[in-house]
């Protein structure tokens, strides 16, 4: 499954990265000055303070062999693989590596740079074939589910937690396939091949597909689906008509969409089109993103509908408000980036996917809709409380207010049953474990979680107080109605609400809890 990871070494080097070691100078030399995503892995290892480079020339195996066989035939007789290589980066300073000073600890991250020749394009280029680095140690970056990387580096097999980036080669893959290989990677058991993605593709298109070019929304959705990857997508030029077009890019902005596919740790796609003065026809390009940065001191989310959307109905704050950052890789210019939430201008952006958690059928943005009409529902039967919280709930709820924070998240049962039964509220009370073990009998394997907060509570604690539960297997109708039981619950300070029908009508049923005050929001590792 490792193949390509685990290959012994031809030949292993080392070198101090300190001064007066130039990242500069030795990527002019050995690799190319042009290529800036190599540059971005020696940059990435400056930022982590590496100490040590190691270089490994390696022979091809399981999936670079795949590739490689794959080229061959779009360039019969015309292809050869010129150079491979396996270099790594560790904090600790050592000539000849051994256990002790390169472990996971103190491996910064690694790549695997390769370099195809195809005569008839005159192309000997190298790219990086894979790179996984450490996430940045910043309180403010929120990287749910990275993934682990067996990988052996100078005869030792460690395991790398990261984030895995791949760089297009105009050969066999483009923007689009190094994308997918980037997000599928970490929800997809074994390596994800560039031939199974091109198989795939090339289903729904076999007549005219040329992997160089890249795939359309069509080819991505068959590739998604034959990995078995549920998502939800929009493709803005399905709409002819410019201003229907720009009606929906406002509706469905691509924003909401990345946001609810990294805050539930699955992923998201961007594809936007290229503009400038230099842009010759319509070229497009896509980049993954796995993460996000969290501003708790922004001004946006309150400022928002306090002084910009005066008089809306039901308004909310989503928690994506809170975001000032989308983190990605960028194929051309390397991994790891922050990409301002809103930088991409939305007439730009021709195509967004949000990847689903396994089970899931609809997104994070219709659960935030639904959650919130089933807020004010239950709110409209509590009446007056004594519970100071739910006064508080109450007040933010009010329509001349409405300051309401709402946070989507996917998780499975046990996720959240594990949520429920580990914390304990601001009075440092637990919950009863009896509703504890009525919870695991009657909740499906998949949810849809929306946290309820209130503006100062949740961006400087990171605390709600409660959330309302939906079934995130129930499928949906095309206007967001509700074809099976979506509502299962609604949880707030001391009670539980769960839906039933008392003389035709539905009402809800109400259940003590003993948590009586403010709630650790879910976390994602």
């Amino acid at each position: 499954m490792d193949e390509h990871r685990l290959v012994d070494a031809n030949n292993i080097e080392t070198k101090p990265f300190g001064p007066p070691f130039s990242s500069f100078a030795y990527v002019d030399k050995q690799y190319s000055s042009e290529n800036s995503a190599i540059r971005r892995l020696f940059s990435l290892a400056r930022s982590h303070s590496a100490r040590t480079l190691m270089i490994e020339k390696i022979e091809p195996a399981g999936i670079i062999l795949d590739e490689n066989e794959e080229i061959k035939n779009y360039f019969p007789n015309n292809y050869m693989m010129t150079g491979l290589h396996r270099v790594s980066f560790w904090k600790s300073n050592f000539k000849v590596p051994d256990e002790r000073v390169c472990n996971a600890q103190t491996c910064v991250g690694y790549a695997v740079l390769k370099k195809d020749k195809v005569i008839s394009k005159n192309l000997n280029e190298w790219h990086v074939f894979e790179a996984v680095f450490r996430k940045y140690q910043h309180k403010h970056n929120c990287v749910p589910n990275s993934m682990q990387y067996k990988v052996k580096l100078g005869g030792i097999v460690i395991n790398l937690k990261g984030l895995l980036y791949a760089q297009q080669n105009t050969l066999n893959k483009a923007c689009a396939q190094v994308a997918l290989r980037s997000v599928l990677s970490r929800i997809v058991k074994g390596d994800v091949s560039y031939k199974r993605i091109n198989d795939l593709a090339q289903q729904v298109s076999p007549r005219t597909f040329n992997p160089a070019d890249g795939l359309d929304a069509i080819q991505i959705r068959a590739v998604l689906t034959g990995f078995g990857i549920g998502f939800l997508d929009f493709d803005y030029t399905q709409y002819d008509d410019p201003n229907e077009r720009a009606r929906e890019r406002e509706s469905n902005p691509y924003q909401k969409y990345i946001y609810s596919g990294v805050e539930s740790g699955i992923g998201a796609l961007l594809g936007f089109r290229l503009t400038g003065p230099a842009i010759k026809g319509d070229l497009c390009h896509i980049i993954p993103f796995y993460g996000h940065t969290f501003n708790k001191d922004t001004w946006a989310p309150e400022a928002d509908i306090t002084y910009f959307r005066v008089g809306e109905n039901l308004r909310y704050v989503s928690s994506e408000n809170w975001t000032s950052s989308f983190l990605g890789h960028d194929d051309n210019f390397g991994p790891n980036f922050c990409v301002p939430r809103l930088y991409i201008p939305r007439d730009s952006v021709d195509y967004v996917v949000e990847l689903l958690k396994p089970k899931a059928v609809f997104g994070g943005a219709q659960a935030e809709a639904l959650a919130l009409n089933f807020l004010y529902s239950v709110l409209n039967k509590i009446g007056p409380s004594k519970n100071a919280w739910l006064q508080r709930l109450a007040y933010y709820a009010n329509p001349s207010v409405q300051l309401v924070v709402l946070r989507a998240i996917a998780v499975n049962r046990d996720k959240y049953i594990r949520h429920l039964s580990n914390e304990t509220d601001w009075s440092q009370n637990s919950e009863d474990t009896e509703i504890i073990t009525i919870l695991k009998q009657f909740l499906p394997k998949t949810l849809w979680v929306i946290e309820i907060s209130i503006p100062q509570l949740f961006p400087a604690n990171e605390r709600k107080l409660g959330e309302i539960v939906l079934n995130g297997e129930c499928e949906l109708g095309s206007d967001n109605s509700v074809k099976n039981s979506l509502f299962l619950l609604a949880r707030l300070p001391c009670f539980y609400f769960f839906e039933y029908s008392k003389k035709k009508k539905l009402d809800f049923l109400r259940v003590p809890s003993k948590l009586t005050s403010h709630f650790p929001v879910i976390r994602l590792k």
